[in-house]
């Protein structure tokens, strides 16, 4: 009864907050200009603008976090309507997300931008703070937006699956000229005549990745209740409960208790109780920004300690044109024999490392050694969950090179053994893209991928193509990809021919449509799948 309670309330302060949200308009600055990941392929991303006029190879694109605008993508090549980015960290990317360039740039800004950019760990929102102002301006700023789309796979050799979802991501800052902000971000995703699975549990469909309020009790202090994630600890996950933290000159420190969302279906669950606090340092230096942190937290389930670990991260961008990521977790609790024992032992290690030689050269290099990433949704194809598969863990290096304006060319290796594995693992893939092909103003790209898995020999070769058919309001996107998997341990091989169709439409500034038609052709089988969308921003 008391959770359902709490739930309950949960749901009542998304709708308040969702209704306050609806009232006000959004307060957008006017220095950003707003793109869209319109593709992603391998270690690059495209993002599309309505235009590209004020943005310039080697500039920085961001995406906007809980402390603002965090750098992501670094501009490697343009065309009028759309930029070629490689990522500057491990962020995990997906179709449509919002991604910003600034369209002016202080001259003191655009010194250093090329300077505080830190690699940063995929599983891991790894943050430059900003040091805070002064002055408060305490203004209110508004904005989200709302989605709608819906999924469907059909074919003549399995039942027609039809999915809806429904999103609402929304920030509240400084509401009526206070000291309370509020963000958000919910979806509430059903199958087409599976409302049963919904009514039986609520869970199923709805998930809250964020849900929180925030009370900034002074200057250097402030305070989180709900669900958040905290970019300081951000390896620890969403966190329901309270967080509070405190920055004194080039430090930082806070305090965190509460629960972890239930493993099963990303609910509350109160029997996942953990505590912790952390502590770092992030100072500027003549050449970059370096930050470190240490975190201590034990989390227990139904009372019992389930695991007590420290997590260290570290970025260094001191050294110009070097950034550097580290981060490592030492478990100091395990049972033995259902006895349980005080032991340091190590459990997860990352680091990368980024060299730009010059605005046309560049190199990646980074080690893996942490679990696999759980997604709760996801609309990957089986050749692209493959890719990802594979591409995980491990040692992993990549170079982009832009012999002239208007050509990039990519490359990138990695391998990884484990002892449970019957062979190791091994990834090869190369891309080569024309941004402004003559005749056709369109861009043109070209990748191929070789895989070696514990199972599987693979490849998968493209061809993308795309044009901006009306400027700024309707992009069109053909892509073909060839596949071919060999299994070693069976005589069953799997060939595919993957075609697909992609339509924007971008109404105005606030109101965006977009198709895309993906067929699948295998053994004298087809499979088809559309996804539609439509956002709105407010």
């Amino acid at each position: 009864m008391i959770k359902r309670i709490i739930r309950n309330t949960g749901l009542l302060c998304l709708l308040f907050l969702t209704i306050a949200v609806s009232q006000t308009s959004a307060q957008e600055s006017s220095n950003l200009k707003e793109g869209k990941v319109s593709y992603i392929t391998g270690e690059n991303i495209y993002v599309r603008f309505a235009s590209t006029d004020q943005i310039e190879n080697g500039d920085t694109l961001f995406i906007r976090d809980e402390n603002g605008l965090a750098p992501a993508l670094l501009v490697d090549n343009k065309s009028s309507i759309s930029c070629l980015c490689s990522k500057l960290g491990e962020h995990t990317f997906k179709l449509d997300d919002i991604v910003f360039g600034r369209t002016v740039k202080p001259v003191s800004e655009v010194v250093q931008l090329q300077q505080e950019l830190p690699e940063k760990d995929v599983n891991e929102q790894v943050l430059i703070t900003q040091e805070p102002t002064k002055e408060s301006s305490r203004t209110q700023d508004i904005n989200g937006r709302l989605s709608m789309s819906s999924y469907s796979n059909f074919s003549d050799e399995a039942d027609n699956i039809h999915r809806f979802r429904y999103t609402l991501s929304a920030k509240a800052s400084n509401l009526s000229g206070s000291k309370i902000s509020a963000e958000t971000y919910v979806s509430f995703t059903h199958k087409l005549n599976q409302w049963d699975v919904v009514q039986e549990n609520l869970n199923n469909a709805l998930k809250v990745y964020s849900l929180a309020l925030k009370y900034d009790i002074n200057e250097s202090a402030t305070v989180w209740a709900g669900r958040k994630i905290n970019p300081r600890i951000a390896n620890v996950g969403a966190i329901d409960g309270l967080q509070f933290e405190y920055k004194f000159k080039n430090m930082f420190a806070g305090i965190v208790g509460g629960s972890r969302p239930d493993y099963q279906d990303y609910g509350y669950n109160f029997d996942l109780f953990e505590y912790g606090a952390y502590v770092g340092q992030s100072k500027k230096t003549e050449n970059g920004f370096v930050q470190s942190s240490l975190a201590f937290f034990e989390q227990r389930n139904t009372g019992n300690v389930d695991r007590r670990f420290i997590y260290m991260q570290h970025t260094n961008s001191a050294i110009k044109n070097l950034t550097l990521f580290s981060s490592l977790e030492l478990d100091l609790y395990k049972l033995e024999n259902d006895k349980p024992t005080n032991t340091v032992s190590l459990t997860s290690l990352y680091f990368s490392a980024r060299y730009r030689f010059s605005k046309r050269l560049s190199v990646f290099g980074s080690y893996d050694n942490r679990k696999n990433v759980i997604y709760y949704e996801t609309f990957r194809n089986y050749a692209d969950e493959i890719l990802q598969q594979a591409s995980r863990q491990g040692v992993r290096a990549r170079i982009n090179y832009r012999p002239v304006n208007g050509f990039i060319v990519g490359a990138s290796a990695g391998t990884r053994f484990r002892a449970e594995d019957p062979r190791p693992t091994k990834t090869l893939s190369g891309f080569a893209t024309w941004t402004k092909v003559p005749t056709l103003n369109a861009s043109l790209s070209i990748t191929a991928n070789l895989m070696q898995t514990s199972y599987l020999d693979g490849q998968v070769y493209g061809a993308r193509l795309s044009k901006d058919l009306v400027s700024g309001k309707l992009y069109t996107m053909l892509h073909y990809r060839w596949v071919d998997f060999q299994y070693v341990n069976t005589l069953t091989n799997l060939q595919q021919h993957i075609g697909e169709l992609d339509l924007s439409w971008q109404f105005s500034k606030k109101l965006y449509l977009s198709a895309n038609y993906e067929a699948t052709f295998q053994e004298q089988q087809l499979f088809n799948r559309l996804y539609l969308n439509l956002r709105i921003k407010f």
